[in-house]
């Protein structure tokens, strides 16, 4: 079974649209999407909460529609980027206003976490972007939803919070029912943790599968610059050039050992490396 199960999804805003003719991510798995700034990340997360019309299409999540089942969305956390709840309130508040809302809420998991990442009772506006960010994740985990989906959650996080975030998320995933979808610009929190990969480059879908199999479509290619021809430059999604040297990464693996031979070193990509080459030379 997917968690999610996206056909023909198109938004448009202006001159810059999200289109997705078919995306299925697997109920179970942790899968993390990553692109550059305005790769469309945050609109397709926000399209699969229905938190906007779409131009086109449709979007199934565990099974249902999450706009017509309130029960449905009550299975659902999302941590957003930046904190929405009134600025007003206290941390306590938020707790008071939202949990009544989640059958499945976890009190204990609620006042453990707080003390665990160390949340103050403040108002909202006098909390720094980290803690703001803490509070987001807290409230959606303490629903322990059977979908998690997270925007950017470790940013602005020092280390240690970063890494006691990770250690939830990881506990999380020990119930193979839970499904958690992962947006982030720190690749190094995917590189551990995720099972599934999906890129995104100008509001399309560059690359998606299991991670493994994705980085294995790819190489990065290291070689003297007087190895770079307009003829050999074709091979490359993306390069970087210097006066000694090369750097590109190839969707073609076996053509780019075929021109390039023992002159040039070919190695799997990283995540990092794949968001940087893809969307064209540096």
């Amino acid at each position: 079974m997917n968690a999610v199960s996206i056909r023909d999804l198109r938004k448009e805003y202006g001159d810059f649209g999200v289109r997705v003719p078919e995306l299925d991510l697997p109920k179970g798995y942790v899968t993390g999407l990553v692109g550059r700034n305005g790769s469309g990340k945050t609109t397709l997360l926000r399209a699969v909460l229905g938190l906007i019309p779409l131009s086109a299409g449709r979007v199934t999540v565990l099974g249902g529609d999450l706009a017509a089942d309130p029960e449905l969305r009550a299975q659902v956390g999302f941590v957003s980027e930046t904190p929405y709840y009134l600025p007003s309130l206290t941390v306590s508040q938020v707790r008071d206003a939202v949990a009544p809302f989640y059958p499945r809420w976890d009190e204990e998991l609620y006042r453990r976490l707080r003390e665990e990442l160390e949340l103050p009772d403040r108002r909202v506006k006098e909390l720094s972007k980290g803690q703001g960010k803490i509070l987001s994740f807290i409230m959606a985990y303490a629903t322990r939803p059977r979908l998690l989906i997270l925007d950017e959650p470790t940013a602005n996080l020092d280390p240690a919070v970063r890494h006691a975030l990770m250690g939830c998320l990881r506990r999380y995933m020990e119930d193979g029912e839970n499904t958690l979808l992962f947006s982030t610009h720190i690749t190094e929190d995917l590189e551990g943790l995720c099972d599934y990969l999906v890129g995104l480059d100008r509001g399309r879908i560059s690359f998606s599968g299991e991670k493994d199999a994705v980085l294995e479509r790819y190489a990065i290619v290291q070689g003297p610059a007087d190895l770079l021809t307009p003829e050999t430059a074709g091979v490359f999604l993306g390069v970087e050039r210097s006066a000694v040297g090369f750097t590109g990464l190839t969707a073609d693996p076996a053509e780019a050992r075929a021109l390039f031979g023992e002159e040039a070193r070919l190695r799997r990509p990283t995540i990092e490396e794949l968001i940087i080459y893809q969307g064209g030379d540096l």
